[in-house]
């Protein structure tokens, strides 16, 4: 009775929190990096998950890319709307954070390739895209 109880009431929390998990659609005009993996521009899609918090990146024809699970960050501020939060180094793009609607964030993992342009005493410049 008790493992039934258990199994129904662990059904019973992801089926809620499912009801949470948004998706997001974004136009990216240059290619970029997102942690070490190097992703072309193009129309993407961002399913975001409550149940386990990670964030599935996939193209426009629905085929994955990667999945992230970066570091979980609130704004102040909330946010009507979700974007995403580029570094750039000259010409080269990195995904630094993805916010989401209602203000939850993610702090991606910084690729070798952009550690190494910090190392070297490069600066940044951010550049945010909408999601819808």
């Amino acid at each position: 009775m008790k493992k039934h109880l258990l199994r129904l009431s662990m059904i019973a929390a992801l089926a809620a929190s499912a009801s949470f998990a948004e998706t997001y659609y974004f136009n990216v005009p240059f290619n970029f990096v997102v942690e070490n993996r190097a992703v072309t521009a193009g129309q993407y899609v961002l399913d975001s998950s409550a149940v386990s918090g990670a964030l599935l990146l996939r193209s426009d024809d629905q085929k994955p890319i990667l999945t992230v699970a970066g570091a979980s960050m609130t704004s102040e501020n909330g946010g009507q709307t979700g974007r995403l939060v580029f570094h750039r180094y000259g010409n080269r793009y990195f995904l630094e954070q993805v916010w989401t609607r209602g203000g939850a964030g993610h702090l991606l993992r910084q690729s070798a390739e952009e550690r190494e342009l910090v190392a070297q005493g490069e600066s940044p410049a951010s550049k945010n895209i909408a999601l819808r």
